[in-house]
């Protein structure tokens, strides 16, 4: 399988068959994630991988509607607050993102792309919120740019009301989880078998099957969201849940959820934005 994070992406195009796409108003899907660490089985490309395959998957469905869609070569170079106390993890000062993820996007818009959206599965609340301001203030320079997240992550961040530029995707969390005894959430049950069932070539399964559930408590998550050598400490092997809890077919139908929930999310903004015009 082609394991490269630019399949399927604009840097694949001739630029003539990008004016035409822009001609066709097409929409851009704009994969924004992280590389980090993600335990001693998985590859540090891990969000970047599993992000590309959404949209790709985001894009299909959208023209499958009818809606012309190109994917943007993926922004990668974001905010590791929880795992920067690991190699591999690249953390970006949220100065530095945000100035470069700003001209990326001003990019799009000066060509002449009318919808712009962001799509990232990296979970640091940091990384979230530096898409949320960067969008929030290209939007109010009338940037046709909009951030697609879980509508609880816009809700822990503090944005009430959401601006028009913020799109809520309403996801379950029984239908979107593995389930598993204990906390998962970094390179565990969910982002192991994601990786197996996409990607399984990055995947050490005879690693990844002989690893420990760890044993983290509620009470252990304010130490370990602080990152650096506090979360090593509670993770020192750098994952957090049960990533030998595999199952493909669990997380088959996750991921044609979160298709379907994004996809929806966005042909109900190109809707009102084409009422609105």
């Amino acid at each position: 399988m082609n394991t490269s994070v630019f399949k399927g992406t604009m840097a694949e195009m001739c630029y003539p068959l990008i004016e035409a796409a822009i001609q066709q108003q097409a929409a851009v899907l704009l994969p924004v994630s992280v590389i980090e660490e993600h335990g001693p089985h998985l590859c540090t490309g891990t969000d970047m991988y599993l992000t590309g395959v959404v949209c790709q998957k985001i894009r299909d469905e959208l023209q499958q509607q009818g809606k012309s869609t190109v994917i943007a070569p993926p922004f990668y170079w974001g905010i590791n607050s929880i795992t920067d106390g690991f190699t591999g993890s690249f953390s970006i000062r949220k100065e530095t993102a945000q100035a470069l993820l700003k001209e990326i996007i001003e990019n799009l818009d000066s060509w002449g792309f009318q919808h712009i959206f962001l799509v990232s599965f990296h979970g640091d609340f940091r990384h979230m919120r530096m898409l949320a301001e960067t969008v929030i203030e290209l939007h109010s320079k009338s940037s046709p740019v909009a951030y697609l997240a879980d509508q609880s992550i816009f809700q822990q961040l503090g944005y009430a009301p959401l601006p028009d530029c913020l799109i809520p995707v309403s996801l379950s969390p029984d239908t979107i989880a593995i389930e598993t005894s204990c906390i998962d959430i970094h390179a565990g049950a969910m982002e192991t078998s994601w990786m197996a069932l996409q990607y399984e070539q990055l995947v050490d399964m005879e690693c990844a099957k002989a690893l420990q559930p760890t044993q983290l408590k509620l009470c252990d998550m304010k130490q370990w969201i602080q990152g650096g050598s506090s979360a090593k400490q509670l993770t020192p092997l750098g994952y957090c849940g049960n990533p030998a809890n595999i199952q493909l077919d669990k997380i088959q139908q996750v991921e044609q959820e979160v298709v379907h929930a994004y996809t929806d999310q966005i042909l109900m903004n190109l809707m009102k934005a084409a009422a609105a015009a």
